[in-house]
């Protein structure tokens, strides 16, 4: 980016965005203000805020292309999962705030994380479906994949203009259209590929297990080699899983769900290495692994109870428990998706018997 003056700055943000220069000025001020910088700096924010360019074309990245290090990157993603905020503690003994956001672009996804101050600034604002611009985050490697972690200079814009907004897809394409919606009265056990709609209506418990990272599978460590050994890849670094038995109802039937990975975390609202924490702390108080796994979930996820999800994937037969519901993914209830998927069926029974 070239080095322009503040009144530069002004100059293009009057040519293209039509402000008076008081209200520019006035802007700027504001800014220096709150984030304790210059005014040229916090000229160059409000532009950033605008969407008015200060030198030549910005490099139009995706996620795909994102590598830990990269620095004064800018992605133009939509909102997929929002997670609640959370205290940690910081070197110095105090607390903070961190929240996480999962965003995605036409090339992938990866998580957004807000830190303190970005907290309180931008998170009430953002919602799941938001498609947002991000500047100059702080790229890392994450524990699956590459995060963009928000900073004292990370700007987030909502509703940018930017050519990239067009292809990033809606939230219901994202979804895979292979799955049929079923109730849960007509599931007989070997269906594939089905979605139901339904309220959790009773938790059985959580866990998290040590797996393999390339196929996911529950791997054992071996203490005379300081190693986990994963049955088909041999030594790995073990990524953790998370797993939640739940209960659905969707007033046809009721079934046992299992939900896996990034999914079960996802709905649970919190990372499997702090879930796992909680439950080691649950058996070191004296209780099994099976015990842990069920209070957990009843003392501290209960508030899952009574909410109304559409959870897709496969039915099977379970020598033990019967009938299993194995879940691949969820999400919330869309509405209006709901209503389309209605007037869609609707149409086709009309049209069925020629009515239409």
């Amino acid at each position: 980016m070239e080095v322009l003056t503040k009144d530069e700055i002004i100059n293009r943000i009057i040519r293209e965005r039509g402000l008076s220069r008081s209200e520019i000025e006035e802007k700027i001020r504001e800014l220096a203000k709150m984030h304790g910088v210059s005014e040229n700096a916090a000229a160059v924010m409000l532009a950033e805020e605008l969407g008015v360019s200060l030198g030549k074309e910005e490099e139009m990245l995706y996620i795909k292309d994102l590598v830990p290090g990269m620095t004064g990157v800018n992605i133009v993603a939509r909102i997929k999962r929002k997670f609640p905020p959370r205290e940690y503690t910081r070197r110095d003994g105090s607390t903070g705030r961190v929240a996480d956001l999962i965003i995605y672009d036409s090339t992938g996804q990866a998580r957004l994380v807000l830190w303190d101050a970005m907290v309180a600034k931008y998170y009430d604002d953002l919602n799941v479906g938001d498609v947002i611009k991000v500047i100059d985050p702080t790229v890392k490697e994450g524990m699956r994949g590459v995060e963009l972690h928000a900073n004292f200079r990370t700007r987030i814009i909502k509703n940018p203009e930017d050519p990239r907004v067009e292809e990033i897809p809606p939230l219901e394409e994202v979804r895979s259209y292979n799955y049929r919606r079923v109730q849960i009265k007509e599931l007989q056990g070997g269906e594939r590929f089905v979605e139901v709609r339904g309220t959790i209506a009773k938790l059985y418990r959580v866990l998290v297990y040590d797996a393999c990272p390339e196929c996911r599978r529950r791997v054992d460590y071996d203490p005379s080699t300081d190693t986990w050994i994963c049955p088909e890849h041999g030594p790995v670094n073990p990524v953790k899983i998370t797993v939640l038995d739940f209960g659905l109802d969707d007033s046809t039937g009721y079934i046992r769900t299992t939900l896996f990975g990034d999914s079960a975390a996802e709905l649970i609202g919190e990372e499997p290495e702090v879930i796992d924490e909680k439950l080691k702390k649950l058996i070191d108080e004296g209780l099994t692994p099976k015990e842990a796994g069920k209070r957990l979930a009843e003392d501290e996820y209960y508030p899952l109870i009574g909410k109304e999800i559409v959870v897709r994937g496969s039915v099977v037969e379970d020598k033990f428990l019967g009938t299993l519901f194995k879940a691949r993914s969820w999400d919330e209830v869309n509405e209006k998706a709901e209503i389309e998927r209605v007037r869609r069926e609707l149409y086709r029974e009309l049209k069925e018997y020629g009515l239409e």
